[in-house]
């Protein structure tokens, strides 16, 4: 069985930087190479560019337009990849590119609270305030853990700083329905320590509501 797949909201913040630098430099690249590539200059500036540009080298403008375009198709749809979701075993945290399952036996607690409480504005960096600029006061769900399923620096490639719980093991989930995600991390949290506790489980809150 397995709960309702909520959007990580933050990857929507994340990806959004620096979007369309990627999509101007793919067109710059490509725009160069037209020039170069098609009499588009006089002969006169063609001799005076290729005293410094091979002409042969003009595949590298192409490959630097097509990493740069698959750059910016990547940001365009890695925040729809991401999303955090409840199994029968533990919690999956779908980033774009990493999947990374944490056990209900490592979850402490589950509680809600606000982007401006865990991180105060006038004590973050430039960064974290551009990325959170605006929602502040929007409601996020935070999972404290006793320790991680593996090295926090191995996570922190797939994961932005601003999931990590200040201060503690945790992570900060922020989704369009915090609340339901709640209610499906208490539930399937419940059950799971139900079955491995000996006692028959009963039937959770949420599958009567599935039904």
């Amino acid at each position: 069985m397995k709960g309702q797949r909520h959007q990580l909201l933050i990857y929507q913040r994340v990806h959004r930087q620096r979007r369309f630098a990627f999509l101007v430099a793919a067109l710059g690249f490509a725009a160069l190479y037209i020039v170069i590539e098609w009499p588009l200059l006089d002969q006169a500036a063609l001799v005076s560019l290729y005293s410094v540009w091979s002409r042969d080298l003009n595949i590298l403008l192409i490959i630097g337009s097509a990493l740069f375009f698959l750059g910016f198709l990547f940001k365009l749809v890695a925040p729809r990849l991401a999303y955090v979701q409840c199994t029968d075993r533990n919690i999956r945290i779908q980033t774009p590119l990493y999947p990374i399952v944490i056990s209900y036996r490592r979850v402490v607690t589950v509680r809600p609270n606000q982007w401006g409480s865990i991180y105060p504005p006038e004590k973050r960096t430039r960064s974290q305030r551009r990325l959170l600029d605006q929602a502040w006061g929007a409601g996020v769900l935070i999972l404290d853990l006793k320790g991680w399923p593996m090295s926090r620096g191995f996570l922190k490639l797939w994961i932005p700083d601003v999931m990590f719980l200040p201060g503690g093991d945790g992570l900060v989930m922020w989704v369009t329905d915090w609340m339901g995600l709640n209610r499906e991390l208490t539930d399937f949290k419940d059950r799971w320590r139900e079955a491995h506790s000996g006692s028959k489980p009963e039937v959770s809150v949420y599958s009567r509501l599935k039904k």
